[in-house]
């Protein structure tokens, strides 16, 4: 598989070799501020010890010290006990980095307001760049801006320095102003404003800017979307990195690469960085295959369970579905009842596609008569429903509402309904009304329904093509409620090496201890049926700190359990981060399993169904990489390439044993189903899963 790949970062070279900056030991606007570890001594002996200062870095200003030095440090050469010659660098004898990256992104970002461009005002991070849009909002409702973010960083992927350019989208400002809007929109749902090419948080505004709300213009977000009762955009289809790689080359050939810019930064003349070889790796072959019936194998979930059937089946000696809907939606019901009996399409009927049988009970049918709020109905019929311990339920909820169309309290109905169901011992599936009634939408979704049941019945669609190997893996993930602002954790979503699923728990963010402790329990678990557990692998959703590693540390030392701890943190990189495109091909996306090391210890792993030339199909979609950063409790067992290799491959794999849907997930259900559970819980009238819930997949 040959590519020709490029980073969205282009490298450059510092246009001066000293600088001399103002510093302040007080706070005022305009200035920056730096935690007394990044200035230069001199600050803190002028001024004496405090936990920050300030700097207008070149702009003289009364009562500031000025501070020369070197934007390269001095290095001097010492021998080590061998005779190896290294380098130190000198201490104090330059600015630190991060004193330089906020310095020269102030002037990234002074250079663009300059031209009458909005600036998000964060020079630590990185800069956001607002462009006019050469497209206009077609209902002449707003002004279009093109988001980039620009990073300024240090030899992550090169020996210079280096900016990361971002494509982040397209924001929407409203053409009439604050004044002209206050009757339609509440303060509360503003965030950003614009005025006069200046971006501002509204609860920060200047009072000279309040004093001109005719001339302020919101920006557009999903709070104001609900308070104007605006409906959902169709979500974009098309080649993403197509796009995103036009716009940046666009920025690029307009704003970076000119005489101008480079008396800030002296870009380089070869455009983005070509990615070098060194820095790239590739999965296994076979990695993409997942193992289905009588041990075959496929890449396609669809075309595997069509010829083969599922790798395993439920246990569930009787098996019994019934169906809760509105009065209306009979005619739903029955074509759902058809397709699972296989007698539509060319759909071969639960008990040959899922080799489950399928059983309608109408005698425990639901059906409500208020569209827009079922609860007190359905809540009255499960309260009489009469079932027995032999028997396994599945209820299929048809619910009136479309996810994208349904209110928060129509919401709601679906998650109290999948609540009751839990505490009653029965397991539920939702599909809408009028999805049901899409001939177009019906066959997918119907097709993905068949195969969440199955799991829900703990049978097993299709396993991992890997051989077992003596470790536990745990994926933790976490959702934020926007609601309630309560931030869950579902953890101990552990698995073994396969992709099977054991059990799972959860936690509040602040709950590190209670964390930890399950982990351990399943650790024990583990080693209470097999005591030659070699490794525990944790697929974490963030940067694990020390402070979530020490109670996982300690509760296996406690358990006389002496086993290296793996911990890989995965996040999306569906904006502000690095990525990469492949100029060999039209489609532009590195082919699946490509992963390129980006740091110490960091990797983007592009996960997704570009298996081959030729192989790829626009519906598969074009998702970005996600990003790996990789720990491990005995760090010398991360120099084993071989071992760094296994656990991105792993998470490769786990990404394939999504079985909510055929298509293809860049998250490993380690960190997808976690989020899942998480994003569910707030809206669950109890504070805990039913014990019944606690092994079974559920969510799906």
């Amino acid at each position: 598989m040959n590519q020709n790949l490029h980073f969205n970062i282009l490298t450059f070279k510092l246009p001066t070799e000293q600088l001399t900056f103002y510093f302040t030991n007080e706070d005022a606007d305009g200035l920056v501020r730096y935690h007394i570890k990044a200035v230069p001594d001199e600050v803190v002996g002028y001024f004496g010890e405090q936990e920050h200062y300030y700097t207008s870095f070149t702009e003289e200003k009364d009562g500031f010290i000025p501070v020369t030095k070197k934007t390269v440090p001095d290095r001097t050469a010492e021998r080590t006990k061998d005779g190896t010659e290294i380098f130190r660098n000198v201490h104090n004898s330059a600015f630190t980095l991060s004193v330089l990256k906020a310095y020269y992104s102030a002037e990234i970002a002074k250079y663009f307001n300059s031209r009458g461009f909005p600036v998000m005002p964060n020079f630590i991070k990185a800069i956001e760049v607002w462009l006019p849009a050469d497209t206009k909002d077609a209902a002449g409702k707003y002004k279009l801006y093109r988001k980039f973010s620009l990073k300024v960083q240090k030899s992550l992927v090169s020996d210079d320095w280096e900016l990361m350019v971002v494509f982040e989208g397209v924001s929407k400002v409203f053409q009439k102003s604050l004044t002209e809007l206050q009757d339609l929109i509440p303060s509360k749902a503003l965030n950003w404003v614009i005025h006069e090419n200046s971006l501002y948080r509204f609860a920060n505004i200047p009072v000279s800017v309040r004093r001109n709300l005719d001339t302020v213009y919101p920006v557009w977000n999903f709070d104001i979307r609900s308070a104007i009762h605006e409906r959902p955009a169709a979500p974009e289809r098309g080649n993403k990195y197509r796009k995103f790689k036009e716009e940046i080359e666009k920025l690029y050939n307009e704003h970076l690469n000119t005489e101008e810019f480079r008396e800030i930064i002296t870009i380089g003349s070869k455009g983005f960085y070509k990615v070098p070889d060194k820095l790239i790796g590739m999965v296994s072959s076979g990695s993409n295959k997942m193992v289905f019936g009588n041990n075959e194998k496929d890449i396609n979930p669809t075309s595997g369970l069509t010829n083969h059937g599922p790798f395993d089946v439920s246990d569930a000696a009787v098996i019994e579905f019934f169906y809760i809907f509105h009065e209306d939606n009979t005619d739903a019901v029955t074509k759902l009842h058809r397709y699972f009996q296989g007698k539509i399409n060319t759909f071969k009927g639960l008990d040959k596609f899922i080799l489950t049988p399928y059983a309608f009970d109408k005698n425990l049918k639901i059906t409500f008569k208020n569209k827009n709020n079922p609860w007190p109905e359905v809540s009255a019929s499960l309260r009489d429903l009469k079932t027995s311990k032999d028997i396994r339920y599945v209820a299929i909820y048809v619910s009136p509402f479309t996810k994208e169309e349904a209110t928060p309290e129509q919401k709601k109905v679906y998650y109290h309904i999948k609540e009751r169901l839990l505490h009653l011992g029965i397991l539920s599936q939702v599909i809408d009304a009028q999805k049901t009634m899409n001939n177009r939408l019906f066959e997918y979704s119907a097709l993905n329904m068949a195969i969440a049941i199955l799991a829900k019945l703990d049978g097993i669609p299709w396993q991992l093509n890997t051989d077992l190997r003596k470790e536990l893996i745990v994926g933790v993930g976490a959702f934020r409620n926007t609601e309630s602002n309560v931030k869950y954790i579902a953890s101990a979503f552990s698995f073994n090496n396969t992709g099977q699923f054991n059990c799972f728990d959860h936690f509040y963010e602040n709950q590190t201890k209670e964390l930890a402790g399950s982990i351990i329990h399943k650790v024990k678990e583990y080693t209470s049926i097999d005591p030659t557990l070699k490794r525990l692998i944790i697929h974490f959703y963030k940067s694990i700190s020390e402070k979530e590693i020490a109670p996982i540390e300690e509760g296996l030392k406690n358990l006389g359990i002496h086993i290296p701890v793996y911990i890989v943190s995965i996040n999306k990189t569906e904006s502000t981060d690095v990525t990469a495109f492949d100029n060999s091909d039209p489609v532009l996306m590195p082919f699946s399993g490509t992963y390129i090391n980006v740091g110490y210890r960091k990797y983007i792993l592009f996960n997704n169904t570009r298996y081959s030339d030729g192989y790829f199909k626009a519906s598969n979609g074009y998702p970005f990489p996600i990003k790996l950063e990789l720990f491990c409790t005995e760090k010398h067992l991360l120099n084993d390439t071989r071992t760094v290799k296994e656990l991105i491959e792993q998470v490769y794999q786990f990404s394939r044993m999504y079985w909510k849907s055929v298509k293809q997930q860049n998250l490993p259900v380690t960190i997808k189903y976690s989020q899942m559970v998480a994003e569910m819980l707030p809206h669950f009238q109890g504070t805990t899963i039913p014990e019944f819930g606690k092994d079974k997949l559920w969510f799906l």
